[in-house]
């Protein structure tokens, strides 16, 4: 009994010396290769689970000649019926583009910061047999590739969207600038009857109305500033009804039937209502019956007669 036991405490002692002592290996799925050809290398670290691991450190190259290309992260797993040994595996991705053959030293990886080496291995990297009777030739032949519009798509789908976007823009500019082209040159009706006679009796109207003696300010100046841009408009073909105030004293300047002080005198009234309408500004008194007075001049001047024959007539 006491032999049994003893037998069975000395396994014990050396499985426990061995998991404690632990290895590092270095496999390979191919020992040699063509040039240019990739080998997967992987380097496993065993040890007791309670053991603290450190793999190799690899670089971009194990050696010269040979290139890291890629690696993958460390894996852990646990083995044996307890769990007693710990194995951290990594994968590295080789080639080489050097003929020849290469021995590779033993990497070292540490178990509890004491260095544990691996085996060392050989890279053997040949060339391609050329045969020189046949001469020079492709390694391949060239494939035609069918057009996958589906890959087309995914790589230029934003051009395509681009081109959609300026094409929307480009239309919709068109169409707003001729809009606006329209819009900036309304059509003048001109009533049957001769524009003093209906500016004329506008002003008795409003003359009698006494609005601005009823403190009605920017009532009475949108009436008196609407029969003037009404009798420019009618008179003089000119679309005063829609145009703001430098807009019709420009239009204004192109006409030889408006003297300076005819113009300015529009001007004037046109950019006081401006102000009364939208900066609060309020004439007192006889101001108001002035500019009133004003219009009914400005009509009075373009009234057909004998002696003006010609500035009565034009632009009729």
């Amino acid at each position: 009994m006491k032999t049994w036991i003893t037998w069975i405490v000395a396994m014990l002692a050396v499985l426990s010396t061995w998991a404690q002592a632990g290895s590092l290996k270095v496999v390979t799925d191919k020992e040699q290769i063509l040039i240019g050809e990739q080998i997967e290398m992987t380097v496993e670290l065993r040890g007791a689970s309670a053991d603290s691991f450190r793999l190799p450190s690899i670089g971009d190259t194990l050696r010269k000649e040979i290139e890291v290309l890629s690696r993958t992260e460390p894996d852990t797993s646990y083995e044996g019926a307890n769990l007693e040994q710990k194995v951290l595996r990594q994968s590295y991705t080789i080639t080489s583009f050097d003929s020849g053959y290469f021995p590779v030293k033993p990497l070292v990886g540490y178990i509890n910061s004491q260095p544990v080496a691996s085996n060392a291995f050989l890279v053997g990297v040949q060339t391609l047999k050329i045969d020189t009777a046949k001469g020079i030739a492709d390694i391949k032949d060239i494939e035609q590739v069918p057009f996958a519009w589906q890959e087309w798509l995914q790589e230029t789908w934003h051009w395509f969207v681009l081109a959609m976007a300026a094409a929307g823009l480009i239309t919709w500019l068109v169409l707003y600038l001729s809009k606006e082209k329209t819009a900036a040159a309304p059509e003048v009706v001109i009533p049957s009857r001769p524009a003093h006679e209906i500016a004329l009796e506008r002003i008795v109207l409003l003359r009698e109305e006494e609005l601005w003696q009823k403190g009605k300010i920017k009532t009475y100046y949108s009436e008196l500033t609407d029969i003037l841009r009404e009798f420019i408009e009618h008179r003089f073909a000119i679309p005063a009804l829609e145009q703001t105030t430098d807009e019709i004293v420009s239009s204004m300047a192109r006409y030889p039937d408006f003297s300076e002080e005819e113009r300015l005198s529009v001007k004037r009234l046109l950019f006081l209502a401006d102000l009364v309408k939208f900066a609060k500004e309020k004439p007192v008194g006889q101001e108001n019956e002035t500019h009133l007075a004003t219009v009914e001049s400005f009509v009075q001047s373009f009234v057909p007669t004998p002696e003006s024959p010609e500035k009565a007539a034009s632009h009729v």
